[in-house]
Parts: structure tokens; sequence; C-alpha cells
């Protein structure tokens, strides 16, 4: 994708890469990596969102065309494991069907249909349980017990049809089309971002989804700004950059959003934060470093920074967690907000403190309906088992996600997006305009998303 850069009205107040100068580490150079496109100020139509013949006809140009993560390797480490992939009414075993061959059959018996599989487990064959007809787990056909009377269906007519495979950073990606080009076309500057921080070294210390009444795109762009921390996280602001947070789009489907921690928001102007201060928010319970620290009161050393503290603890605390030497990792690494997303509905934060993976799953064919799901990835220890990973938690309509102990002090943030979901879904729907407007610059990540949808929706991509 080329776009013409430009100067983007940025908030006045001190930016990302000025936070970067002041650091006390050197920054890895994809940290200084800049791509500000003039992507303009045109309203997004509401149907984006609310039109279930527009949701219709997005189920066969964007979902059936795209590159999605279904799954990650460590829920299939052995041979025979499967993960059932459910998406708009399409379903994939995506089983490990040898040490180094992932498959994603679909999960549709050739004689009459019937799933094969229902739940996520380890098979060496798959048995339709309506009339007995068995696949190998590489999708190879095994049986039919009425063959005499199927002539028009030999066994090399009848191995189970597979859907496109990637893997990247210990994720598993599909694709439907198969004329798709290979996973690395729509990853772009992904791998060569996260070399340093090895995904795939890292395994689910949490994993918890839940139903929401609200459109999957409203859904994800609930996580792609920082501004709405003004209003509906109040309680980070003393140590959260919001208004000032950076913004890049590196493709048609990868952009980034970086918010810096150790710095109170612009928006606090009736009070400057001490140091002290703003260390004891970041460890309180609200941001990731929670989960590796949490002090309920701290002290600054006199001439440090909070930024500077907290970083020094999180390097101490991954070293006595995983053995790993983190005396070279940058303070951004090991703080701030480094999220990546991959359209349409992928994201992953980078740096080495525990990082979040969110993932929006329409529900079923549902416009209206969306499957949220979070992820922790923790460095696995260098010496000794890796951890065993996390099971998937699946909240109940009355169960908060301050609810799964796992999330730690994220659950509670998250409910707070949360809040606002299904009123942003009525909202769009009661509209009297037909229309959503974005920041120029803050909501950038946003107006690329639509973009792009609208490049699938009429053929450019």
């Amino acid at each position: 994708m080329s776009q013409p850069q430009f100067k983007p009205p940025y908030c006045d107040a001190i930016d990302y890469q000025q936070i970067l100068d002041a650091d006390t580490r050197t920054p890895p150079a994809v940290l200084r990596e800049r791509s500000e496109p003039d992507l303009g100020t045109g309203a997004i139509p509401i149907e984006h969102y609310i039109s279930p013949e527009f949701f219709k006809a997005q189920i066969e140009k964007v979902w059936m065309r795209t590159w999605q993560m279904a799954c990650r390797e460590e829920e299939i480490p052995n041979v025979g494991d499967f993960h059932v992939y459910n998406v708009v009414g399409k379903s994939l075993i995506i089983v490990r069907a040898a040490e180094n061959e992932i498959k994603a059959l679909y999960n549709s018996c050739l004689h009459r249909g019937r799933k094969l599989v229902t739940h996520d487990g380890c098979k060496e064959q798959f048995k339709c349980a309506f009339h007995g007809f068995v696949w190998k787990n590489d999708g190879t056909f095994l049986e039919n017990p009425m063959a005499w009377d199927f002539p028009q269906c030999p066994a090399e007519k009848m191995r189970l049809p597979e859907a496109k495979v990637g893997t990247w950073g210990g994720f598993v990606f599909v694709n439907f089309d198969p004329n798709a080009k290979p996973l690395e076309s729509t990853l772009g500057v992904i791998p060569r971002h996260f070399e340093r921080w090895r995904p795939e070294d890292r395994y689910m210390s949490a994993h918890v989804q839940k139903r929401v009444k609200a459109n999957w795109m409203a859904c994800a762009e609930a996580f792609m700004e920082s501004h709405h921390a003004i209003t509906t996280h109040p309680q980070i602001m003393p140590f959260v950059t919001d208004a000032n947070a950076q913004y890049d789009v590196f493709s048609d489907h990868v952009t980034r959003h970086i918010s810096a921690r150790g710095y109170q928001s612009p928006f606090v102007t009736d009070r400057v934060y001490t140091q002290d201060e703003i260390a004891e928010a970041m460890l309180a319970g609200g941001g990731r470093g929670s989960l590796m620290v949490n002090r309920a009161s701290t002290k600054v050393p006199p001439g440090s920074t909070a930024r500077a503290y907290v970083a020094d603890l999180m390097r101490k605390a991954l070293e006595a967690e995983t053995g790993r030497d983190h005396s070279n990792a940058s303070d951004a690494e090991l703080g701030d907000s480094l999220v990546y997303n991959v359209f349409p509905n992928f994201s992953v934060w980078g740096g080495f403190i525990p990082g979040l993976v969110y993932r929006w799953l329409p529900d079923g064919k549902s416009h209206d309906s969306t499957i949220m799901e979070i992820r922790i990835l923790r460095q696995a220890p260098e010496n000794g088992p890796r951890p065993e990973s996390a099971k998937l938690r699946f909240l109940g309509e009355n169960e908060p996600w301050s609810s799964a102990p796992e999330l730690g002090g994220l659950g509670a943030v998250v409910e707070q997006d949360w809040g606002n979901l299904p009123y942003v879904q009525e909202g769009l729907e009661a509209s009297g305009t037909n229309m959503v407007q974005l920041g120029r610059y803050s909501e950038m990540r946003i107006r690329r998303q639509h973009l792009t949808l609208d490049a699938y929706m009429d053929g450019r991509i």
C-alpha cells in the first residue's frame, strides 16, 4: 500500500518519540518507525454496523477471503489434537495431522452434512455420529458402512476438503479462499516487528470469551484508540498517555497504536501527580504490569521516574519468572501498550511483559452479536517444563470480566469497555444521519479498517 504521508494534528503534549528519547534503554528500531498516511476525513456509513444485508454480503466477500487466527499451536500440541473453529456459519477442524503438519478440514460429513466434531479433542479418526462414515485425521476417507450403495463415492472422491493454513508466532491462521495469497502477505511488518518479542515462546495464562450484543467492528474499534480512556477509564489517567498516543498504518491490513505508561494524561489539568503516585497507579491493578508485580504502595528512588522504576521492577520479575536476562529490555517494552491489529479481527500486543491477544468473532451469522476473546500470553521459562495452557472460560451474560481471576486487574478495565458496547450498537441503529465521524489522526486505524472492508466488498482486494 502506498499512501501520501501528512503532518498529523498531534495533541499539544509530549509525543511518544520524545518519551522514548528520555528512556533509560535504547528502544528497538521498530518503535521508531512511523507510517501516518493521509486517509482523509470521510464519514463511515452506518450500514457497516447495522445492516443484515451488508453483513450477509460481507460473509462471502470478507470472511471467506481473509486470513483469520483460529487457535494457538499450544492448543493442539500432539498428533491427533484438534480445535474446532466456528465463524459465520462455517466450521473447520484444525488438526495436528503429523508432528509438523497442521490441517484445516471442513467440519462437515460428505454424506448428509452432520458436523463431524462439536468440541476440541484428540482423535486418530473422525467418525460421523449420524451414519458412521469415517475419515482419518488427515482428511483421507476410511470407511462407508454402506459402500455398496454409494457407487458414486469412491474413497479418492471422499477426502475432506481443506482450507488453507498458515502459522506465525505460535498462532494458527486459516483462510477459506483456495486462491489466497500466503499469510505473510497479510501480516506485513508484524513478523519483523515481533522477532525480538518471540510470541512463539509464550504460553496462554488466560483464555476468556464473552458474548455482547454489538457488531464485531464496533467491538473491535473500542480497543483501537486511547482517547476513550478519558471518560471510560478515568482511573488510568494518572499514568497513561491517551490523547497523545501514537498511531501507525503500515498496510491495508496492519495498523498499530502505542500508548506510553508512566506519564499522566494531558487531560489531567487540575494537578500534577508525583512520581510515587504514578508508580502506585501503574501497579495497582489496572495495567499489564500488575500481572507481574502488584504493590499497594511504593517509593520511586530519588532521581528516578515512575516509568523507569516500574520498568526495573518488570526486568527483575521477568528474570525471576523465566530465567531470562532482560537487562537490555527498553522501558517501552516493559509497560507500554504496543497494540498491533490485523484485518479483519485479530489484535496482538508487543513487548516483553504479559501480552494481550484480542479476537472479535461474529456470533454465528448475526450482524449485531459478537464473541469477544481475550488471551494473555506469558513468557515460558527458559529451562524446565512449559506451563500448561489456560483452558477456555466462557463467561455467561451475568458474569463480568472481573470474575475471571486469570485476567487480574485487566478484567475490571475491560468491563468498563463492555458497559459501552450494547449502547453503541443501539445508538448506531438510532442514528439520524446514517453516518459515523472519525478523528483524522487518533482514529485513522478505525478508518483504515473500514477502507479495507470497502476494498474487499467492491472487489479491489
